[in-house]
């Protein structure tokens, strides 16, 4: 009886497994016998197959599994399969400084890698970005040199020996160039009176330079004596107006790189000087200079920009396209009377621009080239071209913090040299834009210097080659308006129908072949499934339709990638339904079945206080109403936590400099960092509390653990603050000592206050005492007649003679 039993239980066991099995081949059918043509066969999941024979009979889908088209007649040598991926790391040298011996640095790694996507797919590209000591810099000085800066100039003059320490502490490799500007030489900006256009500075009793819009005087040279001696043979020269031609100055400057000397590698530095405001885009037509500003290079052969009167001044989103171009920085050194002016022209330019306070008479301007060198080498930007084909990029980083947590960010600050940041680009088809070959290089770089960069050469696999096309004289098989594509014929563009005769312009046609676009077998009279337009016999379905006849709708997208089922890793399409990969269920399958991310590192999965849902743990109550919470239901009320527990040697390890970049205790490897003035702490993030003693103090580390987004970690651990105080011991004998003072001291106050109390009353006592006494005396004396005084007093008359001495 046993027996049998056991062999009903393993029949109906197989039986329930074999229909799963059927069921789930019929679900890889399906996903791919839909699609009629190679590219969207090849496209629709990694099993799905296409037959390119011409001779393949028609009534068997082109597009299924290998075992299905071979059992269909379908050789081996015509059957399309995906491409392998492909994955090539070409160009891969290491970061590297810039030495007396090297000819560049390496900012970047790797360089250069050749890879390839399919339709919802992602590969994720692992680089590393060092700023690179002792980077070239080539610094422009570009000085305001109206009659208000002419002390100025004089103080950069004597700074001759001070500006290369400064600059050697900066980098060994710079270079100094210089220019000058004033205004556009036009009315209302000066005045036109011949004596005063020829020496503008006649009512200051001086001579001076004819005013001119912008002057290049000196290319980038690393000689600093050339320098000095250029700014001292410079003139000044003067306007009407309390605004100048900065932004005319500043488009010259960027865009005359063969005159100005701009080096093809090197950090790129306009320091602007000026006291006054500046003309914008339409200003520059009050003077007759109605022509939009070209952004191209105007200098003539002495160095003036020769068409100031001719173009308007640039506008700043001109100067904004030109500073991103060239990969130029701006610092903008304005008196204090001016700034507010140029904070509002940082907030339009902030990617490329530094605004400082500059004294008087500009004695702080090697203070402001250091602060403003030091702002703009400590922020890293990465930005990418891939806007201009269908691939996507996403970018994660550490932004520098060793073992931290990858976030999703393109921009880093605070960044110093030596620092080390970690990225990760996420890249992306999420889908074939065209169902064909395709190539799209995406260059990847720093977008304040755009020299060191990673290109990505991307090999989109959205086609197929069919061998069968190139084949004499099989182009003849296919009708008029048609030509062969891997073993079937495609209408030419314009044409439709079965036969390739339908015009798609031609309306009575396309009324005869609405026939085509019901679906077999339906009840409903509606073309296209009331989804999409028949033309020529064949269905246009609407947006977020698809199918041949429109009987399709989209399926769900992923809250997790944003693509399609969760993307070709986690499920396919098949007719609005996601068919989930192993390990991945749900809607659209985002939500994993794997339970090991619900597992912590000391136990069960969930504690064994709850259930693991979509890789996540869902927390439940236990029979006596304790509530459990935290990422691994680890956490109540009453009870310790665990993992505060397990984590804290690996803290300690990390505050006694004892660990390298992870630690691992029983097999599990945790990271430690720390983030002691970061306010962000995320809700999930499980508060932990570790007190040690330092230097005599008890100090009190509080930080946070949560599961790690790195391979090979399993937990990582931060560190959000410190505070250190008196240890327990010395805070008992302190208040020990503080509480027995102040019990002597009351007690000595209470004794005090007593016998002053004391004091007094024996005083008011005793002078009571004397009263009586006295009165007493008296009254003796009243009242007994007998009583005679012991006291006799004796008085001399006036008029006896007295002795002087007496």
């Amino acid at each position: 009886m046993y027996n049998k039993v056991l062999l009903l239980v393993c029949f109906i066991i197989g039986y329930v497994h074999g229909q799963v099995i059927q069921q789930q081949d019929l679900i890889n059918k399906l996903v791919c016998i839909q699609h009629e043509e190679c590219g969207p066969c090849l496209s629709a999941a990694s099993h799905c197959r296409w037959c390119a024979d011409p001779y393949y009979p028609a009534t068997a889908p082109r597009c299924n599994d290998d075992e299905s088209l071979v059992a269909f007649g379908c050789g081996q040598g015509m059957i399309q399969r995906p491409e392998k991926s492909v994955w090539q790391v070409s160009d891969n040298r290491s970061l590297q400084d810039m030495l007396p011996d090297s000819l560049e640095a390496v900012q970047i790694q790797p360089q250069r890698i050749k890879l390839s996507l399919k339709p919802r797919e992602t590969r994720k590209i692992q680089f590393q970005y060092r700023p690179a000591r002792n980077y070239p810099l080539d610094l422009y000085y570009l000085m305001d040199l109206t009659w208000s800066m002419k002390d100025d100039k004089e103080t950069l003059v004597s700074l001759r020996d001070d500006l290369p320490e400064m600059l050697k502490n900066l980098t060994d490799n710079f270079r100094l160039g210089f220019g000058s500007f004033a205004e556009k030489p036009v009315m209302p900006f000066i005045s036109v009176d011949p004596g005063r256009r020829a020496n503008p500075c006649t009512v200051e009793e001086e001579d001076c330079e004819a005013t001119y819009s912008y002057k290049h005087h000196l290319s980038l040279t690393n000689t600093v004596n050339a320098f000095i001696e250029s700014v001292n043979s410079s003139s000044v020269t003067a306007n009407l107006d309390n605004a100048e031609a900065q932004l005319d100055a500043l488009v010259q400057a960027i865009t005359c790189g063969s005159r100005i000397g701009w080096a093809a590698r090197s950090r790129k530095i306009i320091i602007l000087l000026s006291d006054g405001l500046l003309h914008t885009a339409g200003d520059g037509k009050l003077g007759g200079a109605s022509l939009k500003n070209d952004e191209t290079c105007h200098l003539d052969e002495n160095g003036y920009y020769s068409e100031a009167a001719k173009y308007d001044y640039p506008s700043i989103a001109q100067v904004y396209r030109l500073l991103d171009k060239y990969k130029v920085n701006v610092i903008f050194a304005v008196t204090e009377s001016v700034k507010d002016h140029y904070d509002s022209l940082h907030q339009l330019l902030s990617d490329f621009t530094y605004i400082a306070k500059l004294e008087s008479d500009s004695s702080n301007i090697l203070k402001l080239v250091k602060t403003g060198y030091e702002d703009i080498v400590s922020v890293v930007d990465f930005e990418d071209d891939a806007s201009s084909g269908p691939v996507k990029v996403k970018y994660f980083t550490d932004c520098g913090v060793k073992g931290g947590m990858l976030i999703e960010a393109r921009r880093c600050s605070g960044v110093e040299y030596g620092m080390t940041l970690n990225y990760e680009a996420h890249v992306t088809l999420d889908s074939c834009p065209e169902f064909k070959k395709s190539h799209q290089t995406i260059t990847i770089s720093e977008s304040q210097l755009g020299q060191d960069s990673l290109t990505l050469e991307v090999d989109i696999q959205c086609g197929c080659n069919c061998e069968s096309d190139l084949i004499k004289d099989m182009s003849l098989t296919c009708p008029t308006h048609s030509h062969l594509v891997c073993g079937v014929c495609q209408c030419n563009k314009g044409w439709s129908g079965p036969k390739c005769d339908c015009s798609i312009e031609d309306d009575a046609a396309s009324v005869a072949l609405l026939s085509q676009c019901r679906e077999p077998n339906s009840t409903r009279l509606m073309t296209c499934s009331g989804a999409g337009d028949c033309l020529c016999g064949k269905c246009e379905c609407d947006r977020g339709f698809s199918g041949k006849f429109c009987q399709c709708k989209d399926c769900e997208i992923s809250g997790m990638n944003g693509m399609e089922c969760g993307g070709v890793e986690h499920g396919v399409c098949v007719c609005g339904q996601c068919a989930c990969e192993p390990g991945w269920s749900g809607a659209a399958c985002d939500c994993t079945t794997d339970v090991s991310a619900c597992a912590p590192p000391t136990g069960e999965v969930c504690s064994g206080h709850g259930d693991c849902v979509c890789g996540r743990c869902e927390c439940s109550a236990s029979a006596d109403g304790m509530k459990y919470s935290g990422m691994f239901c680890e956490m109540c009320a009453t009870c310790e936590n665990p993992l505060c527990a397990n984590a804290e040697p690996c803290v300690l390890c990390h505050l006694n400099n004892n660990c390298t970049e992870s630690c691992s205790i029983a097999g599990v490897n945790y990271t430690v960092s720390e983030r002691l003035h970061d306010a962000t702490e995320k809700s999930f993030d499980i508060p932990c509390i570790l007190r040690r003693l330092e230097d005599g103090l008890e100090c009190e580390y509080r930080y946070t653990y949560n599961a790690a987004v790195q391979s090979m970690i399993s937990m990582e651990i931060v560190i959000r603050s410190k505070e250190c105080s008196q240890p327990t011991t010395a805070k008992i004998m302190t208040s020990a000592i503080i509480t027995m003072a102040c019990v002597i001291l009351g007690g000595i106050i209470i004794i005090l206050g007593v016998k002053s109390a004391q004091i007094v009353s024996d005083r008011r006592a005793y002078a009571k005492f004397l009263q009586e006494a006295q009165e007493s005396r008296k009254n003796m004396q009243e009242l007994n007649p007998l009583y005679i005084s012991p006291i006799s007093e004796f008085t001399l008359p006036e008029s006896y003679p007295r002795d002087r001495n007496d």
